[in-house]
């Protein structure tokens, strides 16, 4: 009776083994390329208003104006993080190795961007701002924005 009972929990667990692999638990669905498209099209909004900051205060004058859209710019560059992350998480570890210097870099440019977002929230409560200082963080913006789309192109191919 022992034997048996022995045999029949090895058998059970030859089974379960045995149907681990065949691909009977299902999947998650790949978001990846989703995640990755609409990080790209993030950069490119946030990439909008770096220009757009940078040719306003070609000719600003007015401290308020530039404090206001300093603050403005750093609101807009929040939800790019949590972007950033969700497409993280999209990328299955396959994937990640896959692009992983691609990616590292990517980390690099997010770092840059995280930086520059805490500038943008600085200067939005200064009231003293230099709107020379705004323009020199569009610019700044505008290149990480740059370095990060071609990149996030080039993991997307």
């Amino acid at each position: 009776m022992r034997r048996t009972l022995i045999l029949a929990g090895l058998t059970t667990l030859a089974l379960n083994l045995a149907s681990f692999g065949t691909g009977t638990m299902p999947l998650r669905t790949d978001t990846s390329s989703a995640a990755l498209m609409s990080l790209g099209q993030e950069y490119g909004d946030l990439q909008l208003w770096a220009t757009a900051i940078a040719e306003a205060t070609d000719t600003l004058e007015s401290a308020e104006r530039a404090r206001t859209l300093a603050h403005q710019l750093a609101r807009v560059m929040g939800p790019l993080e949590d972007d950033f992350e969700k497409t993280t998480a999209a990328l299955s570890t396959a994937q990640l190795e896959q692009i992983l210097p691609l990616w590292e870099s990517m980390v690099f440019a997010h770092a840059g961007v995280a930086l520059l977002q805490e500038r943008a929230a600085a200067l939005g409560l200064d009231p003293s701002i230099n709107p020379s200082e705004l323009h020199d963080l569009a610019y700044q913006l505008s290149v990480v924005l740059d370095v990060a789309a071609e990149i996030q192109r080039r993991a997307l191919s």
